[in-house]
């Protein structure tokens, strides 16, 4: 599976990995969780899940850091569909995850998986 190197904005990273200075290795582990997690919202009427209009983008202060292509492709098309940059969605589906992770929805979705996975997958 081939990658794209993105920027990730300094406090993008900070939200993602709940950290004050990430490690690349490990920004390059949670993203495309974030976005796979941030695509997967789509339907959940969240509150915050579309690209706030309010955002400055400001993605050009932090590390640099792999994602998968098929991922990136995903993200370029939602954030045409959103009529925003893919650089600015990318930096938003990361502080999402963050968001999720504080609220504890991503520990509520592992255990509805786990709860799903002993029930025999319905």
């Amino acid at each position: 599976m081939s990658a794209v190197q993105v920027k990730l904005g300094a406090l993008a990273a900070h939200s993602l990995a709940a950290a004050e200075d990430p490690e690349p290795e490990r920004l390059s582990l949670l993203l495309p969780r974030a976005v796979r997690f941030y695509f997967e919202e789509r339907d959940a009427d969240q509150p915050g899940w579309r690209y706030p209009l309010f955002h400055d983008g400001n993605a050009g202060d932090g590390p640099e850091v792999s994602l998968p292509d098929e991922l990136w492709r995903q993200l370029q098309a939602e954030a045409e569909r959103q009529e925003v940059r893919p650089e600015d969605l990318l930096q938003h589906a990361a502080f999402y995850y963050g968001a999720a992770r504080d609220e504890g929805r991503l520990t509520q979705r592992i255990a509805e998986e786990l709860r799903r996975e002993e029930e025999g997958g319905r």
